[in-house]
């Protein structure tokens, strides 16, 4: 090689980081299990990813930046579902978040005292301070969730999809009859609540629906009477916790106006909105936009996901 000249050159290639859509994340998790539904009054058939078991990995830190996120920051991944953000818009799959723990605030005055419990200092809400079912006129929707709740979330409402809501109707003399699958089917149904509301709604914070309790526990009751479950669903169904919990779903035929909740022993059924004999605890439930990433975090409680938005 002697008086030779060799020309070369160094080649340097920039590999982009990965940024990988937190749907993406949660629908390759081998802890989500697919479910899939026919078409019904309201929607196509479609196609779900839910976390179900008694504890999935599916905490998420929620408009905190700290280190160890607070407790009251806090939500669980429900799954990946197919929704709208307008009536009759394009389905498109996003991540649905629900409050791991109870939500309790002053500020809009409609916590109520109860003599029979003591969990949140013996307090809870009425779905609605007036016999009405019709959940866009409920005050857990217009005061409570998209008001005094909305707001607190500042920045982290930039997080958040406009969806639409399904609001058709079980029927109350059915509760120990449906199976996950007949409560999925009903609230997305025409059937109206007996206040006569409508059947979708769009806004931002909702409430779980009964068929969410219902397929937290698994595919193995899919189609089975959720009723004859309800022991397994205390030990079995991450979503499960002690005190009633409303939903989001009005009842078809009771003149008292009544809704649909998850009552203390585990157990889907009904009660009037403006009840304030129990502890009546609500989840703020919601869809996170397509474009939010998953940043790092395992999902356990102690290293929960931490998101960001891909803009």
């Amino acid at each position: 090689a002697m008086n030779k000249n060799f020309i070369s050159k160094i080649v340097v290639t920039a590999k982009q980081s990965h940024k990988e859509l937190l749907v993406d994340y949660v629908m390759n998790d081998n802890e989500t299990e697919e479910f899939t539904h026919e078409a019904t009054s309201q929607t196509p058939a479609l196609t779900d990813y839910r976390y179900t078991g008694a504890n999935p990995n599916n905490y998420v830190c929620f408009g905190s930046e700290e280190s160890v996120c607070p407790e009251d920051n806090l939500y669980r991944i429900i799954g990946v579902i197919p929704t709208q953000s307008e009536i009759g818009g394009e389905y498109e799959s996003r991540v649905k978040l629900i409050k791991a723990n109870y939500y309790l605030e002053q500020e809009s005055g409609l916590l109520k005292p109860q003599e029979q419990y003591e969990i949140l200092g013996g307090q809870g809400y009425q779905w609605n301070s007036s016999k009405n079912n019709n959940w866009e006129e409920s005050t857990l929707n217009t005061e409570v969730l998209n008001k005094v709740y909305w707001n607190s979330l500042e920045e982290y409402q930039n997080y958040i999809a406009l969806s639409v809501w399904y609001l058709g109707a079980p029927q109350n003399t059915k509760h120990k009859e449906y199976s996950p699958e007949q409560y999925y089917e009903r609230e997305r149904s025409a059937t109206q609540g007996s206040s006569k509301g409508a059947i979708t709604y769009a806004n931002n914070i909702g409430l779980m629906y009964p068929s969410d309790y219902a397929f937290s526990i698994g595919k193995k009751y899919q189609n089975d009477i959720t009723y004859n479950h309800y022991i397994e669903y205390g030990t079995e169904a991450w979503i499960t916790l002690p005190g009633a919990q409303w939903t989001i779903s009005p009842e078809e035929l009771l003149d008292n106006k009544d809704v649909w909740r998850i009552t203390k022993n585990g157990i889907i059924d009904f009660s009037s909105t403006f009840a304030t004999g129990w502890l009546w605890s609500i989840r703020p439930t919601f869809y996170l936009k397509s474009n939010v990433q998953y940043k790092s975090g395992k999902g356990t409680k102690e290293n929960p996901l931490r998101i960001g938005i891909n803009e």
